[in-house]
């Protein structure tokens, strides 16, 4: 693709999730939700129906008025989810999204992530190094010396039964282990 082409694709068929949010401090929740809408050209009315949809679903609206320094790590989180899924794109990139939160802001952002990409069918394409973010997964690519080493599936299994898959793979892997 050219150029251009790569922008087009990265505006309409892409979102994303820093671990560090990446949330504009002179922006409101809302304005930095409605970001990509904006390169979009999405009209006023279609941008105010998916920003509320999205901030419903995270829970977020009553929030939308305040600046990210007014408001929690798990809520400037979420914030940035809905900013990466207001345009309903097929492919979201999220980096260590529960990197900067406590674990209960952490399971509530990746229950939320779940429930997202079951009801958008949006792919979750996510790095981490936690254990238990990855138990979220219905698949977990592990890299050694930047090779792909193995892969799990989740298939029928439990989270947590495919939590300890996980931690077995890591232990093998020689990766931290920790105890949940």
């Amino acid at each position: 693709m050219k150029e251009k082409q790569l922008a087009e694709f990265r505006k309409h068929h892409l979102g994303f999730i820093f671990q560090d949010y990446n949330l504009l401090d002179t922006l409101t929740v809302k304005e930095n939700i409605l970001l990509p809408l904006s390169i979009t050209k999405a009209s006023k009315q279609e941008a105010n129906h998916k920003f509320q949809a999205v901030a419903t679903e995270l829970g977020i609206l009553e929030i939308q008025d305040k600046y990210p320094g007014e408001i929690s790590g798990g809520q400037k989180q979420r914030t940035s989810a809905a900013r990466a899924f207001v345009h309903e794109p097929s492919i979201i990139f999220a980096d260590e999204p529960t990197g900067a939160l406590d674990s209960r802001s952490a399971s509530d952002l990746l229950n939320k992530l779940n429930e997202l990409n079951q009801r958008r069918k949006a792919t979750i394409v996510m790095v981490t190094h936690d254990s238990v973010a990855a138990s979220y997964s219905s698949r977990v690519i592990f890299i050694k010396d930047g090779q792909i080493y193995t892969q799990l599936y989740k298939g029928q299994a439990s989270r947590q039964a495919f939590f300890q898959d996980i931690m077995k793979t890591q232990g093998v892997l020689g990766g931290v282990h920790n105890e949940h």
